[in-house]
């Protein structure tokens, strides 16, 4: 049970290897839902999106959508956490 905090593209596809039905995939930064949208809905594992001021009015893709106190909750939930840049 991980908590992958996915901030860039960088590393998302060794990110996207690792993930099992069990984590959670919170992406950080919205403009990434342009580049790995597709991808992000195959996933095993639930996907949500950090809200910030850069992330409204934009398309989510239907992810559920959290602020801060939401993120925090998660990372109480969840034993580890892996931030991918």
């Amino acid at each position: 049970m991980v908590l992958h905090h996915l901030f860039g593209q960088q590393q998302l596809a060794d990110c996207l290897t690792l993930v099992g039905a069990d984590d959670t995939v919170l992406i950080i930064d919205a403009g990434l839902l342009e580049v790995a949208g597709e991808a992000l809905s195959t996933l095993p594992c639930a996907v949500m999106l950090l809200d910030d001021a850069e992330s409204h009015g934009a398309d989510h893709c239907s992810l559920p959508v959290i602020d801060t106190n939401g993120w925090l909750d998660l990372v109480c939930q969840y034993p580890h956490s892996m931030s991918w840049a």
